[in-house]
This record gives C-alpha cells, sequence and structure tokens, in this order.
C-alpha cells in the first residue's frame, strides 16, 4: 500500500519577528495565520520535498502524526498534486449562489450627487470619473438624484431585505458632495423613518462645509454617522484640500467641528489622505487634534488614483510611526491599507466570504444619480438599472459577474503574491483607472500599490508577532 505524502504547500509565506525565535507562517490564499517558533519551521522544513509520516517519524523524536495533522488542517502541508486553487473556488462555489440571489447584499448608497464645491486634485470620485480619452464620462452629465428616483431605489432595496427576512438596512449618503442635494436626503430620511417594517442605519460622507446648524439638526436626530476628511493640520490639508477657487479649507472645516460638538454631536474621527502633495507636511500633530477634540478613530490613506512619488519604505515607516502614536493615544488608525491584514487575521479565507472591500463581495448596491447601478459610488462598472432590478443578480454579468471576477484567487495577475487570497486585488476604482489608460504612469499606480500593500502588510504581521509574544 503507498504510503501517504505530504509537502509543503508552495502558497506558504513566514514573515520572521523582529526578535528572534518567532515568527508568523499563514498560507498566501487561505490565510490561517499561525505564530510559529524555530522548532515548527525546522519541522516544515521537512516537507520541502514530498514524505510519508512514516519517513518523518524516523526523523523526528516522538510521534509527528499530530504535529502533521495540525498543519494539514490549515493547509500548510498538503498532498501531492493537490490543486489549491480549484479548491477555493470549489469554497467560493455557494458564495456566488448568494450573490445571484441577491441575498448578500445588506446595504445600499444613494449617490445623491454628482457635483461638489471643491477641487481637490486627488479625489477618487472625479478622478474614476475622468477618461483619459473622452474626458468626463458619460453617465456623469446628470448631477443630482431626484426624489422620484431615489424612493424607487429604497423601496427595490427595502423589498430585497425584507425578501429575505432582513429588519435592518443601511443607508450610505456619498458620491461627490451629497449637500449639495440636501433637500432629497432630508426626505428620504422622512420616508425611511415611516417604514414600520424596516430600521435603518444612515451614514453620510461630506466635506461638511455646505452644514448649517439646522441640517446638523436634523443629522443628529436621525443618528446619521458622519464621515468627513481633514487631511492635516493647517498647512498640509491646504496643500492638497482646497475649494474650487483654489483656496484652503482647514478653517472651513473645523468650524464645522466646532458646530457639530456644540449641538452634542460631535465627531468621533475623520480620514486623511495623503499626497506627494502633502506627505512631508504630514506629521503626529494632527494626531494631537483629533486626541484633543476627543476623537477615537482616524482613517489614513494614500492616494489611491494617483502615484505618491514616495518609496514604499518610506510611506511604510511614516505609516506605521503615526499608528503607533495615534494608538497609544487610544485612537483606532486604519486604512486601506490594513485590509489585507484584517482579512489574514480576522476570518478563514475559506469558510468565510472575504474580498478587498464590501463592495467587490457582493454586499452594496450604489445607485446613482440617474437610477444605474454599481458597487461603489466610484466605480465606473455598471451592473444593472433601478428600472430592470432583477436583472441585477442574472447568472450572466450583474453583480455575479462582477464578484466572480474579483473572487481571491482567480486573477492571473495576483497569482503567486504573498497576499493574493487576503488583498483579493486591490480596490476595484484603481484597477478600472489602470484599464482605461496605456499610460506608464498608471501602470505604476498598480504596481506601485502591490508593493505597498505587500509591505505594510509585512510590516503589520511583524508588530502582531510581536504583540503576540507578550
Amino acid at each position: 500500500m503507498e504510503k501517504r505524502q505530504y509537502q509543503l504547500s508552495p502558497n506558504i509565506r513566514i514573515v520572521t519577528g523582529s526578535e528572534p525565535g518567532s515568527a508568523m507562517a499563514y498560507h498566501a490564499l487561505y490565510g490561517n495565520p499561525r505564530i510559529i517558533n524555530d522548532e515548527g519551521l525546522r519541522f516544515l522544513n521537512l516537507f520541502r520535498r514530498p514524505i510519508s509520516k512514516e519517513e518523518i517519524a524516523q526523523i523526528c523524536d516522538g510521534d509527528p502524526r499530530e504535529t502533521i495533522r495540525a498543519f494539514a488542517e490549515v493547509f500548510f502541508l498538503v498532498e501531492p498534486g493537490f490543486d489549491e486553487k480549484e479548491f477555493l473556488r470549489h469554497q467560493m462555489a455557494s458564495h456566488l449562489v448568494e450573490v445571484s440571489s441577491g441575498r448578500t447584499v445588506d446595504r445600499m448608497g444613494l449617490a445623491i450627487s454628482d457635483s461638489c464645491n471643491f477641487a481637490c486634485t486627488h479625489c477618487i470620485h472625479f478622478q474614476s470619473s475622468i477618461d483619459s480619452n473622452v474626458g468626463i464620462l458619460p453617465d456623469r452629465k446628470q448631477l443630482n438624484m431626484s426624489w422620484e428616483t431615489a424612493k424607487k431605489c429604497i423601496d427595490q432595496y427595502a423589498g430585497l431585505m425584507k425578501k429575505y427576512g432582513n429588519r435592518h438596512g443601511k443607508m450610505h449618503f456619498g458620491n461627490a458632495e451629497p449637500l449639495i442635494n440636501w433637500p432629497v436626503i432630508e426626505k428620504v430620511l422622512r420616508y425611511c423613518e415611516g417604514m414600520s417594517d424596516l430600521t435603518f442605519e444612515f451614514a453620510i460622507n461630506t466635506n461638511l462645509t455646505l452644514m448649517t446648524r439646522e441640517i446638523a439638526e436634523v443629522l443628529k436626530k436621525y443618528h446619521v454617522r458622519i464621515a468627513t476628511s481633514l487631511d492635516g493640520t493647517a498647512q498640509a490639508n491646504d496643500a492638497i484640500r482646497i475649494s474650487k477657487g483654489g483656496a484652503g479649507t482647514f478653517n472651513r472645516i473645523v468650524e464645522k467641528f466646532d458646530l457639530l460638538a456644540d449641538i452634542g454631536y460631535p465627531l468621533d474621527g475623520f480620514s486623511i489622505t495623503v499626497t506627494g502633495g502633502n506627505f512631508e507636511l504630514i506629521d503626529t500633530d494632527v494626531i494631537d487634534l483629533a486626541a484633543q477634540r476627543g476623537m477615537t478613530s482616524i482613517a489614513f490613506d494614500y492616494d489611491l488614483v494617483g502615484l505618491v512619488d514616495i518609496p514604499v519604505t518610506k510611506r511604510v515607516a511614516k505609516l506605521m510611526h503615526l499608528k503607533k502614536y495615534a494608538n497609544n493615544k487610544g485612537i483606532d488608525f486604519f486604512g486601506t491599507w490594513d485590509s489585507a491584514f484584517r482579512n489574514l487575521t480576522s476570518r478563514s479565507l475559506l469558510t468565510e466570504n472575504h474580498a478587498f472591500c464590501a463592495a467587490v463581495e457582493g454586499k452594496t448596491l450604489e445607485f446613482n444619480v440617474d437610477g444605474s447601478i454599481k458597487v461603489c459610488g466610484h466605480t465606473t462598472t455598471q451592473i444593472g438599472h433601478i428600472d430592470t432590478f432583477e436583472r441585477t443578480f442574472e447568472v450572466v454579468g450583474g453583480l455575479l459577474g462582477l464578484v466572480k471576477s474579483r473572487f481571491p484567487g482567480t486573477d492571473d495577475y495576483c497569482s503567486g503574491c504573498a497576499i493574493e487570497g487576503s488583498c483579493g486585488g486591490q480596490c476595484h476604482v484603481t484597477r478600472e483607472i489602470v484599464a482605461r489608460s496605456d499610460g506608464e504612469r498608471r501602470q505604476r499606480l498598480f504596481a506601485d500599490l502591490c508593493d505597498f500593500y505587500r509591505a505594510v502588510t509585512e510590516a503589520l504581521a511583524v508588530e502582531y508577532i510581536h504583540s503576540s509574544g507578550r
């Protein structure tokens, strides 16, 4: 009888800690991170070639069967010929069935306005809306969503929620500057309040500057979670976050921080975008600003749609320094940069559905101003339309087609990457921008972000190893 053999998975990755004697091993496709010591590493190295338990027993002291079983359960050890990507595709089949039914959807976005009173050159929304050959894409001609369209979108989403027994919905107001279309937002809030069989959790992304006290009071009344941006203290912010007239915006934004605090509805944090224009100006002073205001979270990201011509090592070093400083102040510090690491360490990539973000996981329907349906407010990929809502979930194309094309392990470009499974191929908007242009700079953007995500995931893993050893 042929003896059962095992070998080290070609997708095993090892990150060594900052101190000798400890490392983190994980599967590039499946995750399953494990803190492992030198003895464990030596044991795994015995499987560089296919080898049976009986052969291992002759090399090792004691019975190795339990150790082999433990490593095989997390796919660090596999049988020769085992197709790891095919197994992942098999595992994702049930998730795709759920996507095709619409059951995975748990939130909606209303792209309430495609207009903005700012002119930030790093804006992900407007960068994604520009085609290098034809300028503004055709679907951006209509700037504001009508109440009639908004109501139709809500009704379709509410019907989908109730179809699968969900009694709580999530609604996000976004795109460019939603407060430009405040009258429709207010109608939406009142309409949803009147629904007896569905409650809503609301959120809005806004630059705040159009917010009046009256608007702020309404947002407070409906418990609308407010997300806003402040790209550093005055000099850093005003280097990139500007009005259409080119003026800085720091003071105007902070005034609204004060307004919200004054009515008893203070912000719990803000987001920061860093480009080549403000990289050198960003420091711990912006974290001090947040701490002084009693804030508890900062979302930090380097530009996702423009090349930041700063070495990856320097960007990662600054990010990790700011993260440590913020955490010591009791502030959660996160961003898209930790998506791969969070996926890697918080879930089993085989048994729990995952992707770079909720949008490409099949959880989001974003209704654009004209009723077209996408998975996020910044993508140009249309998956349906409100007038033919059911077709959004057809087997060919639609939401299913997008999710299937972006499921980890299916992208040839990502094949062999150290974070192939947990990253899932980056932000969809970044990929669209690269796909629309043959320019060297756009291609460099995607490759540069790949290098950045790998480097920052490794830095977070080293931090994780250190914290696990305490």
